[in-house]
């Protein structure tokens, strides 16, 4: 009697011999590929599908000239897929190639398989199909395995009776997973041979593909329409949401390796928003997502892939270029944007009118919108009932009619833009404009001139008001930490002067940071004057990464933004804006409590510690002794603060998206023209701020 591995070693020569009949020999994929695989036709094609879009391409030859294939798999302990062949009336091996090697089995049934997959935790091939003279079988790939390429039933189907098109193996517990025609889920024992239903997922049909990402998460592709839908096997009760537009067939099979993330991570083509997530923006949240890798539909002139919303693509390059804002957004008016377009589309698109952080589904401002290749002008109405302030909209444009505001598409490209619902008949400013940054930048050492290299507080910002009629009814802070280059623990705040504490309309005040709406005020209390803390200690929201000492000021230590802010600071009747100081307002950075400055002051002054603008006199929390130390010339009888007696200040106020010197480099070093413009009080070079003004050995490069 021959022993297993002698049997073993003969059906592995047959194998060969099969294999060698047909004169290929397929290559493994070479990596576990985050692509899902699809065959359909009785002459079969396979097809690559990103399944978080439902983009879609043939990947098989013209010339495969293959017969029907069914039950496909992908083995993650090969890399290769596998699928019933009618024609060779056995299972086959497909490589990276596409070359397709049959493999006999031994008691095959007389009629083939069309749901199958291959297991995760062990290296066998399930295959399935209803009926009394059918049933779950197994079939060892494992050479080393006893029963190797022995087809074995594992149950009858008249016991293990379910109407499913295909299976998957979840990536870890073993089990693999269906749903039926009529929209019930089940977890399949394959060992046992059993089933459980853990629920009803809310959708019925063909699912004639399905598949499993690394994370747990079930997709299913619908025959009749194509369309993809995510199932959550972690939740206590799966159902499913729609998830993609995927490609239809009365003939689908599918296949993915499970081990694998939904979105390629070093190749990605997909675009997403950028919009905070609980609008639905990462995939993680369904997020409106597009295929760009044709790249021929899209907004404006550029668009790029991420392998997640929010993730840095590394261009540098802004891709939120398609829509521009013709006229403001009132409430109850009609607004007008300028739509860039690549090509012939539909462009759908929603305000989140009511602030509540979703796109409701009253919330659509555009439905369906064909528009051309260019620009593009549509108008759409404000509802009467939103909400002042800053808000969110999304821009879809695809080839598909319709979108909802979540959910992947296989062509064109989303944009998400924070805007500002106006007032009616409002008047709004913006400082230095509605789109582009102006740059404080601090040296932290006053009352001494320390290394002047003004980076220890680098931030990018930008001002708005809002008044009817001579009524200041809303402003709004925004910016960005760009650099902090202190040893020091500063923090940074807004004063508007002629603003009083109790004339700004607290219960309606909003503040983020980092895009999170923070639960404790920003609005300073016990103070008479209105002052408004962005933080207490900024090296609490940066870090200065790896090998580096500061946060983005010294050489190779670049990194992203880290810390964003955004401050609506919404008024009580009645506030004349006359009262109130004009942009810059009073931006100010002062001592974090419990930690020592120079010897100058011999002690840990904290918030009595401030440096603001030049002549731009303290707050009322400011400790006015401290004035005239040091190297401080002020003089507050004259209405001079913060400059030395060469009329040097210590903070910069710059209408510009500046580029701050490295560290410990003077800025007279990297902007040579600086010196002349302070001593000629702003009578000379007075563009010496500017990137073609700077030594550029000398400034901070990304």
């Amino acid at each position: 009697m021959l022993n297993s591995v002698k049997i073993n070693a003969v059906k592995a020569i047959l194998f060969s011999l099969c294999i060698g009949s047909t004169g290929l020999y397929a290559e493994s994929f070479a990596e576990c590929p985050a692509e899902a695989f699809l065959v359909q036709d009785k002459i079969a094609n396979l097809y690559t599908v990103q399944l978080a879009t439902g983009f879609y391409e043939k990947s098989s030859p013209e010339d495969w000239n293959q017969q029907k294939m069914n039950a496909l798999a992908f083995n993650v302990h090969d890399r290769y897929l596998y699928a019933y062949n009618y024609y060779y009336g056995t299972i086959v091996r497909i490589g990276a190639d596409y070359q397709v090697e049959p493999i006999p089995l031994t008691n095959l049934p007389s009629k083939g398989f069309y749901v199958g997959d291959i297991s995760v935790t062990d290296n066998t091939y399930y295959l399935y199909r209803p009926g009394g003279n059918y049933g779950l079988f197994r079939v060892s790939l494992d050479e080393s395995s006893g029963d190797y390429l022995d087809l074995i039933n594992v149950v009858n189907g008249n016991d293990l009776d379910m109407v499913i098109y295909d299976l998957a193996f979840h990536p870890d517990n073993g089990f693999a997973y269906s749903v039926d025609r009529w929209g019930n889920l089940w977890k399949i024992d394959v060992q046992a041979g059993t089933s459980v239903q853990l629920s009803n997922v809310g959708e019925g049909g063909t699912f004639g593909a399905v598949y499993f990402d690394v994370t747990g998460n079930l997709y299913i592709s619908r025959n009749n329409d194509g369309y993809i839908f995510r199932v959550n096997t972690n939740w206590d009760y799966p159902v499913a949401e729609f998830f993609a537009y995927g490609p239809s067939s009365s003939n689908n099979d599918g296949a993915r390796c499970a081990l694998a993330p939904i979105i390629s991570l070093d190749s990605p083509t997909t675009d997403f928003g950028d919009a905070p997530d609980s609008y639905g923006t990462s995939i993680n949240n369904n997020g409106a997502r597009h295929d760009v890798e044709v790249g021929v539909l899209f907004l404006g002139v550029l668009v790029e892939a991420e392998p997640n919303a929010y993730a840095d693509n590394g261009s540098g390059l802004d891709d939120n270029d398609g829509i521009a804002f013709v006229t403001g957004v009132e409430a109850g008016k009609t607004a007008i944007v300028d739509i860039t377009s690549s090509a012939n589309g539909y462009v759908n698109a929603w305000l989140d009118s009511d602030k509540d952080g979703e796109f409701d589904a009253d919330e659509q401002i555009i439905t369906a919108e064909a528009v051309t290749s260019g620009s593009n002008i549509i108008a759409f109405d404000v509802p009467t009932w939103a909400e002042t302030g800053t808000t969110w909209t999304r821009f879809r444009l695809s080839s598909e009619q319709s979108l909802s505001p979540v959910g992947g598409v296989a062509d064109g490209e989303v944009e998400d833009y924070a805007i500002d619902i106006a007032e009616q008949n409002v008047t709004a400013l913006h400082y230095p404009s509605s789109d582009t940054w102006a740059t404080l930048a601090f040296e932290d050492h006053w009352p001494l001139v320390g290394d002047y290299d003004m980076n220890d507080l680098v931030v990018h910002y930008r001002l708005s008001s809002y008044d009817v009629e001579g009524t200041l009814m809303r402003v709004k802070i925004e910016g960005e930490v760009v650099a902090l280059g202190a040893s020091y623990h500063n923090g940074f705040a807004f004063r508007l002067p002629g603003l009083l504490r109790s004339e700004v309309d607290t219960g309606r005040l909003v503040f983020k940071i980092n895009g999170v709406e923070q639960s404790v005020s920003p609005l300073e209390a016990d103070r008479t004057e209105a002052i408004f803390i962005i933080a207490d200690d900024l090296w609490d929201f940066v870090t200065a990464g790896e090998n580096c000492k500061y946060y983005r000021t010294e050489t190779g230590c670049g990194s992203n933004i880290q810390m964003t802010f955004s401050l609506e600071i919404p008024m009580e009747a009645n506030i004349n804006k006359a009262d109130v100081a004009g942009f810059p307002y009073d931006p100010f950075i002062f001592g974090s409590e419990g930690h020592e400055r120079s010897y100058v002051f011999g002690e840990a002054p904290g918030r009595r510690f401030e440096i603001h603008l030049k002549n731009q006199a303290p707050t009322e929390a400011f400790k006015l002794g401290f004035l005239g130390r040091g190297e401080d010339a002020s003089d507050a009888d004259n209405g001079l603060y913060f400059i030395n007696a060469n009329n040097m200040p210590w903070a910069l106020n710059i209408p510009y998206e500046w580029e701050h010197p490295v560290e410990y480099m003077d800025i007279k070093y990297a902007y040579p023209d600086f010196h002349s413009f302070v001593t000629s009080s702003g009578g000379l070079n007075i563009d010496w701020y500017t990137t073609e003004q700077s030594d550029t050995n000398n400034v901070f490069k990304q």
